[in-house]
């Protein structure tokens, strides 16, 4: 690797908000199919089989949600520890070798 090919350390933090985005993502995405699944239970009526796969889609949509909000709490604590980490470091030393 010659040092026009070196990486640059600013890329380092895009998984972070990545990570960030998918899971806010998929917490409003479980917030909008939620409002479908439980107002398709509310309104089956009498038919067992549309109840049970409201049921089931209620579930599913609060595990989105759940599964969301951990991606959103792994990506803000990713990020805080790369600003803590990115202030921590000599800046004359870490900017050295990036590409402008």
């Amino acid at each position: 690797m010659t040092q026009s090919d070196a990486k640059n350390p600013e890329h380092r933090s895009n998984n972070a908000m990545l990570c960030f985005c998918l899971g806010v993502g998929l917490i409003f995405l479980a917030q909008f199919l939620g409002m479908g699944a439980v107002l398709g239970a509310a309104a089956s009526g009498n038919d067992p089989a549309i109840a049970a796969g409201s049921v089931f889609a209620v579930i599913g949509v609060v595990l989105m949600g759940l599964g969301g909000f951990v991606l959103a709490a792994i990506g803000g604590v990713w990020m805080l520890l790369r600003v803590i980490a990115d202030q921590r470091g000599d800046d004359e030393k870490r900017y050295r070798n990036v590409d402008r």
